[in-house]
């Protein structure tokens, strides 16, 4: 038991380091684990251990850079625009105790939801098999049509554009599906946002140092539905957390801060809900889960296990979360954004490039010229994620 407390504490460590780097996907991180298992000298549960605690954290951080400095994976990419506005208005500790808040209620609703879903993901998943593609393009049909007007045209074309980019990059032979997605989603989503902004006069906004969060009926209703479109997640392919959290807004109503806490509600549950479909219909739907198959069978005796990792890896994410939050809203306050923003620009090509070389190089800035085009015409960028679901769709379809 103390070996298993001790590698939550070091994973928790390795995932506020990585989720503090810039474009660093978990995914990534699970990839150059799976690749190290050999030569660690820990069992697969402990190291499973290690992997879990380590992903839980870096859900909870990654909204650190996706806040303050506007660099996402898939996961918060979305949630940059509510979040970039609270920082213009002087509230980025908002932003920060909403994104953890979200990320700790979402687990808490995962956990209890846990029963049921033993029984319906199966269920769901084998009804609705044959039917995703169809279910993709309903989704995508409201998303595109909420926009209204000539923009629906443009919401369409860069659906299109990005699914094009989607196909194109993820079976480039040079790179791993895994590895792509880091230059990919670095321009699509972080430095398509950060190069528009250094063409903005950029005036330094104070940011408040106390922000009151109250946890009522309201946020908990947030990150319930949170939780459970984290389930809806681990059942359709290619959605993102943001995309099933932009619908049910849409559906249900929400603000921005109703928003942020479903985002983060989403993230974190669908990395429990990825290990519980693993479980029940042996479908790996995360990098973490991708990596414990490769390793061993997930039984019900462990399964129970790594939900408690989940539960005190939570514990220690959102204490890290809100600690270092706290401290990027007061070092904001006292920093050039432009130069920052430049900076953040050159740390992100020089992983690119070391990570990736130059092909994933090229890749990122192709995306980013891809990811200016919502940006320049005006709707969401909710539609990018074409680059994930077009591919998804042909696969379906038995064209991938």
């Amino acid at each position: 038991m103390l070996e298993y407390l001790l590698l939550i504490l070091a994973g928790c460590l390795v995932g506020l380091i990585t989720g503090l780097t810039p474009g660093i996907h978990v995914n990534t991180v699970c990839l150059i684990g799976l690749s190290l298992y050999a030569t660690l000298g820990v069992d697969a549960v402990g190291f499973g251990v290690f992997m879990v605690s380590l992903a839980v954290t870096q859900h909870f951080i990654d909204f650190i850079p996706a806040i303050f400095l506007g660099v996402p994976d898939e996961g918060t990419a979305l949630s940059i625009l509510p979040t970039h506005r609270l920082l213009l208005e002087g509230r980025s500790l908002e932003a920060v105790k909403l994104t953890g808040y979200g990320c700790l209620l979402g687990l808490v609703f995962g956990v209890a939801f846990l029963p049921a879903a033993l029984y319906v993901i199966p269920v769901v998943y084998y009804w609705l098999r044959d039917f995703i593609v169809w279910v993709l393009a309903a989704a995508l049909s409201f998303l595109i049509w909420r926009e209204g007007g000539w923009n629906r045209l443009w919401a369409l074309l860069i659906f299109l554009v990005s699914g094009v980019l989607g196909v194109v990059t993820l079976n480039l032979s040079a790179l791993s599906s895994t590895d792509i997605l880091f230059p990919v989603f670095s321009g699509l989503f972080g430095l398509s946002g950060i190069l528009y902004s250094l063409r903005q006069r950029w005036k330094p906004v104070p940011q408040q140092e106390y922000a009151r969060v109250d946890v009522d009926k309201g946020l908990l209703g947030s990150a319930a539905s949170g939780a459970v479109g984290g389930m809806v997640v681990g059942v359709l392919p290619g959605m993102s957390p943001s995309q099933i959290g932009i619908i049910m807004s849409s559906i249900f109503g929400s603000s921005i801060r109703g928003f942020l806490v479903s985002v983060a509600a989403i993230n974190t549950s669908d990395s429990m809900y990825s290990l519980m479909s693993l479980y029940t219909i042996q479908n790996a739907r995360s990098g973490v889960a991708v990596m414990l198959e490769r390793i061993m069978n997930l039984d019900y005796n462990t399964l129970v296990l790594f939900t408690g990792v989940f539960c005190i890896a939570a514990g220690i994410g959102f204490t890290m979360h809100m600690w270092v939050g706290k401290r990027a809203v007061r070092l904001f306050s006292m920093i050039d954004y432009r130069l920052v923003s430049a900076g953040v620009m050159a740390v992100v090509l020089t992983l690119v490039y070391l990570i990736t070389g130059w092909v994933g190089l090229g890749v990122c800035i192709l995306s980013t010229a891809v990811g200016l085009l919502p940006i320049l015409s005006g709707v969401s960028r909710t539609h990018l994620m074409g680059v994930l679901i077009v591919p998804t769709m042909l696969f379906y379809l038995g064209m991938g």
